[in-house]
């Protein structure tokens, strides 16, 4: 209904109707002003829910036995690169490249296209020829036309199965017309990757079976390295490098042991070790794998400094604040006199500053301050983790048998604190904790006063309706009392004056 100002009466009851209202939705702003708090209080507990979570993911990485056991390889020679995996257990050994990895590659006679042609069945190559994989896999090469660009190209179109070539310009012919020679190259290295060039009809042929694998003269006619070795290939090929093994020797003596690999990496030459090689050496190189004491300790610091940014999260959400003499907190956190973060910072704390199993958390670098933060003090842990490695793990990750026990490890005590505030995230169903339960009461709470809120919100729409109708009926009154005055009035302005004698 529209506002009704007053016609008759001259008040401003739109002014007057906005100000009930006003007072009747003193109950609605408490309810919102209580929503307001309540939001603010869950931004506040999300936040520290999100440091406790990280410290927790921080104290499950070093649970995990690959943080205790990582490895540092080195090589006393720029010829051999060492990486060392997950796991690369500690250990030392001596080599010498003596060859590395290299592809077959070869050149043909130099011959010189008519016209920009090349003949197919006439030299250098003779097309229809077989390239002829060591394991005795094969493919056809036959070009459909003569152009130089479709002669490569047949060979390129093979390139799956391991060759690739180009036309090198090499020369002139008396004429001026441009001289070529096709090279071909295997495109792996190793001797897996070598390949012959035997033209067709003068090499095994496939079975009926299997026409991609050459018959050869082993048991059940399989190919052979002999056989491969007696392929007659195409003439007058110039070899301009072998296909060739990567070799690496253990020890000088007269029994020294080699390995190879068809590529300059070596996996696993020891256990999680791979070696990769660039050169010949003369000496021997020393390859060396021990234990990363530094990575060890960077995993210790990304723990204390998930536990610190989770303290000062704490800290800076429940701070008390100052009471001015108008009796005002200000600088006060969201959550300040909270119970659920007192207990969580002196949990953290304690985790770490209790002693483990009889020994201070101090003795390999960890301590609290006087401020409530922790420290970490990397050299000492160096150096008693350089003497009693075991021990220290024992002491910092290893979790006790008896889930009761006092002598858990500060990681596990650290976990402990936060699965009981935000629950396991290990497990797929919803974490629940003191915190995330807190949560959830106040997301129920925020739920409860907007419904109420909206309630009022139809209340008071239904009382601005009454008082616009309250209103409206009081003028309509006015009016009719103002048309009955004046009605009287001039009823007695009519009356007949008295006559005087």
């Amino acid at each position: 209904m529209a506002s009704v100002d007053g016609l008759v009466s001259g008040m401003d009851t739109t002014s007057i109707i906005s100000q009930l209202i006003a007072v009747d939705s003193a109950p609605k702003a408490r309810l919102q002003s209580s929503v307001s708090t309540a939001q603010l209080k869950v931004t506040a507990y999300q936040s520290v829910n999100s440091k406790l979570s990280a410290l927790q993911t921080a104290a499950d990485n070093l649970q995990k036995a690959t943080a205790w056991t990582p490895a540092k390889a080195t090589s006393s020679s720029s010829a051999v690169t060492v990486t060392a995996g997950s796991t690369a257990i500690p250990g030392t050994m001596n080599i010498k490249v003596t060859g590395l990895a290299s592809a077959r590659s070869v050149a043909s006679p130099m011959f010189t296209p008519a016209n920009g042609t090349v003949d197919p069945t006439a030299a250098p190559l003779s097309y229809p020829l077989d390239v002829v994989r060591s394991d005795g896999s094969y493919v056809t090469l036959q070009p459909s036309s003569g152009t130089l660009s479709e002669v490569v190209d047949a060979i390129n179109e093979a390139e799956g199965f391991g060759i690739k070539a180009v036309a090198i310009r090499v020369g002139a012919d008396a004429s001026g017309n441009p001289s070529y020679r096709l090279q071909i190259t295997s495109a792996g290295t190793g001797t897996e990757n070598d390949f012959r060039l035997v033209p067709r009809g003068s090499g095994p042929v496939g079975t009926a079976s299997d026409p991609q694998k050459l018959s050869g003269s082993g048991a059940d006619g399989k190919f052979t390295p002999a056989d491969y070795a007696a392929l007659d290939e195409v003439a007058d090929l110039t070899q301009l490098s072998a296909a060739g093994n990567a070799t690496i020797q253990l020890g000088d003596g007269t029994d020294p042991i080699s390995i190879t690999s068809s590529t300059n990496t070596f996996a696993d030459v020891m256990p999680g070790v791979s070696l990769t090689v660039s050169a010949e050496t003369t000496t021997a190189a020393t390859v060396t794998v021990g234990r990363d004491s530094n990575a060890v300790a960077s995993a210790v610091q990304s723990l204390v400094d998930a536990a610190n940014a989770a303290l000062k999260d704490i800290t800076l959400q429940s701070r008390a604040g100052s009471v001015g003499s108008d009796g005002k907190v200000t600088g006060g956190g969201t959550l300040r006199g909270d119970s659920t973060m007192r207990a969580l910072k002196s949990q953290v704390l304690s985790a770490v500053t209790s002693a483990v199993g009889g020994t201070s958390a101090a003795t390999f670098g960890l301590q609290s301050t006087r401020d409530g933060e922790l420290t970490f003090d990397k050299t000492k842990f160096l150096e008693a983790y350089a003497k009693d490695p075991a021990g220290v793990q024992a002491l910092v990750s290893t979790k006790a048998t008896d889930p009761a026990a006092a002598s858990k490890g500060v990681v596990e005590r650290l976990r402990e604190v936060t699965v009981g505030a935000i629950g396991d995230l290990k497990l797929s169903s919803a974490a629940t904790g003191t915190l995330t339960s807190v949560i959830d009461g106040q997301n129920s709470s925020i739920k409860d006063l907007t419904s109420r809120i909206a309630d009022w919100d139809t209340r008071l729409a239904a009382k601005k309706e009454r008082y616009q109708k309250y209103y409206g009926a009081l003028e309509t009154a006015l009016g009719k009392l103002q048309s009955q005055s004046t009605w009287l009035a001039g009823q007695l302005g009519s009356l007949p004056s008295g006559s005087s004698s």
